[in-house]
């Protein structure tokens, strides 16, 4: 039985890591409104992009950046580069 509750617990904290992140944008999207969808970070970000990408790559928003690189960090705490954004956001 001590088993299966070690099992469920760490299944749990994984799955809870995944509902942070989406937490995260969930609640970044609430200020949308007030501070932009877009920053000099994202903007930046998104011209680099674009030229490395292509026409593949659509452009990001500040809280999706944010909610990405919260997953790219569970994730095996994966650098937050174009490619791998690309692949976290199914670009």
């Amino acid at each position: 039985m001590s088993i299966i509750l070690v099992l469920l617990g760490s299944e749990g904290n994984y799955f809870g890591d995944l509902f942070k992140c989406n937490d995260l944008l969930l609640k970044c999207q609430e200020t949308e409104t007030i501070m932009g969808k877009f920053n000099k970070m994202t903007n930046e970000l998104n011209r680099n992009c674009s030229r490395e990408i292509g026409p593949k790559w659509s452009n990001i928003t500040r809280c999706e950046l944010a909610a990405t690189k919260c997953l790219l960090k569970e994730m095996n705490a994966m650098d937050a580069n174009c490619e791998n954004i690309a692949d976290v956001m199914h670009l």
